[in-house]
């Protein structure tokens, strides 16, 4: 134990420590676990094991080694709140909220705690647990880690006014403001403020310029408002962004990353040969695919690593450019002289406005769209219409971009048309409900039936018009040219620009934007008046 070993432990712990602090982590862990075989009590090896795991981005151990230091010391409230973080990114939620809520029960003046439960809350989306814990917090003590962690609840409500002066607040009681700085650009972004916001960030680049954070959120406002040269050099610090690397390359390796070519220019992959790794979600790869052409044009040869679900479709739609499966795929780094992620292929070939062709560039093979024309049968009198209702993640604000089919249903009476659910997941039980009200009842697919990207497609291609929120509905409807209708939140994601009633990716799309956040009723209002002109067009008869 501890009491036997003292003079040896200790030296060790300080040569582990100086290792640590230099950033030698991998030596550190070694020291530490050499320790903890000899000295299974000590409490301070266990806790900066877990520490050092957490910076070699291995959650698992790190958890097991806070859990450890607990065993030891049950009440150490900085293992509590960093055992919930490796439960947080091994996405163990409950247990996540368990640790910082029983660190906070030992000390509710914890800042780290607070800031992280705030952190934990508001990514599930319980906004108003979220708020009223940053309350009680504040009630004892108002601090800054207080303020944001309300600031960001009240932004995850849409109450994008009262985030903003929770935030402003917190500036002034922060003696570091560079974390202030960016909420408070983000909470004017969504307010519209876009000039406001690009200052403020531009102060927080100065502030720290080797950081990445503002450059990336920078990055989303520059390609919002259409700056998209200043805005695609920005994006390309995502790859020093650990959340965004976390929830968006899941095709992207740690390996691959580490060689990924970026800030690359047109004479960079000219008789190149490319491998072009897919990232971000389906609906991303789907937008940034409609480069390929460019990208093959320029290049010797392209091999493209995509979503498994795009394969087919993929394949059908760009001749002479491979497409490999991320789970499957065997190419090594030495058969290719670039490595480029999908996102940064904007930087190279969409830097002004009208770089952007807006082409149909995808399509089913002929025997899908065929097939799905027999599966559904003889045309309605009026329009065959899609129907996706809810987009995104948790992680990616799904409940401001999101409704219930049951709001759709100032569209759904529209006379001798036809709607069919093209909304992922199963949505069965929730179509079912909606049906139970309507004498044209809404189509639904078996799930399976869609999942492969080729034959949601040969669906789409099929209907006369498509009603969306944000998702990858959109983008795969888009790309095939097919009509359109987007109903878009007060804040967009940056893919749907700031003001615009269309989409630089796609001339077949159409938005509806929210006059205020929440006001979803006069969007479904416009889209229903939209459609109904459609129906009465004289080309529909």
């Amino acid at each position: 134990m501890t009491q036997d070993l003292p003079p040896r432990s200790t030296a060790a712990l300080d040569a582990a420590i100086e290792h640590q602090r230099a950033g030698r982590l991998a030596e550190a862990e070694r020291l530490y676990a050499e320790i903890l075989r000899r000295d299974t009590g000590n409490l301070r090896a266990a806790h900066e094991l877990g520490i050092v795991q957490l910076g070699l981005g291995r959650a698992d151990a790190a958890e097991a080694s806070f859990a450890r230091a607990l065993q030891i010391a049950p009440n150490h409230v900085n293992a509590l709140v960093n055992r919930g973080t490796a439960l947080k990114a091994l996405n163990r939620l409950d247990e996540a909220e368990s640790c910082y809520r029983a660190a906070i029960g030992l000390d509710p003046r914890n800042r780290i705690a607070v800031r992280n439960l705030g952190i934990l809350l508001n990514l599930v989306e319980r906004h108003a647990e979220s708020l009223a814990a940053a309350d009680e917090a504040l009630a004892r003590d108002r601090h800054a880690e207080g303020l944001i962690m309300r600031g960001d609840a009240l932004y995850g409500l849409g109450r994008f006014e009262e985030a903003l002066e929770s935030y402003r607040e917190a500036a002034k009681l922060s003696a570091e403001p560079y974390e202030t700085l960016i909420k408070t650009a983000i909470a004017r972004a969504a307010l519209r403020q876009y000039t406001e916001a690009l200052a403020l960030l531009d102060q927080a680049v100065a502030l720290r310029p080797a950081d990445q954070l503002a450059y990336y959120q920078r990055a989303a406002i520059r390609l919002l408002t259409c700056d998209f040269e200043g805005g695609w050099r920005d994006f390309e610090y995502r790859w020093r962004n650990e959340l965004f690397i976390a929830t968006s390359s899941a095709a992207v390796s740690p390996q691959v990353r580490e060689r990924l070519d970026l800030r690359q220019g047109i004479d960079d992959v000219r008789g190149a040969k490319v491998l072009l790794v897919a990232e971000q979600g389906i609906g991303d790869q789907v937008m940034f695919a409609s480069m390929i052409p460019d990208l093959a044009a320029a290049a010797a040869s392209v091999a493209t690593v995509c979503d498994p679900r795009l394969l087919r479709l993929f394949s059908n739609s760009f001749e002479g450019v491979g497409f490999f499966d991320p789970n499957g795929a065997s190419l090594p780094r030495a058969a290719f002289d670039k490595v480029i992620a999908m996102g940064s292929l904007g930087h190279i070939f969409r830097n002004r406005l009208n770089d952007f062709p807006g082409a149909p560039y995808l399509r089913p093979s002929a025997e899908v769209r065929e097939r799905w024309a027999a599966r559904l049968g003889p045309r309605p009198t009026g329009l065959r219409i899609g129907l996706s209702w809810r987009g995104g993640t948790l992680a990616t604000g799904a409940g401001q971009r999101s409704l219930a089919l049951a709001d759709f249903a100032p569209l759904l009476d529209l006379p001798d048309c036809e709607f069919v659910s093209l909304q992922y997941g199963d949505p069965s039980a929730e179509v079912q409900a909606v049906n139970a009200d309507l004498q044209q009842p809404i189509r639904i697919f078996p799930p399976t039936d869609i999942d492969d990207f080729e034959e949601l497609a040969g669906l789409i291609a099929n209907l006369d018009v498509v009603v969306s929120v944000q998702t990858s509905v959109v983008h795969l409807t888009g790309a095939l040219g097919t009509e359109c209708l987007i109903l878009v939140p007060y804040n967009p994601i940056w893919r749907y620009t700031a003001h615009a009633s269309t989409m630089p990716w796609y001339r077949s799309a159409q938005i509806h934007r929210q006059a205020e956040p929440g006001a979803w009723a006069s969007v479904i209002a416009r889209v229903a008046e939209d459609l109904k002109a459609r129906v009465r067009s004289p080309a529909r008869t």
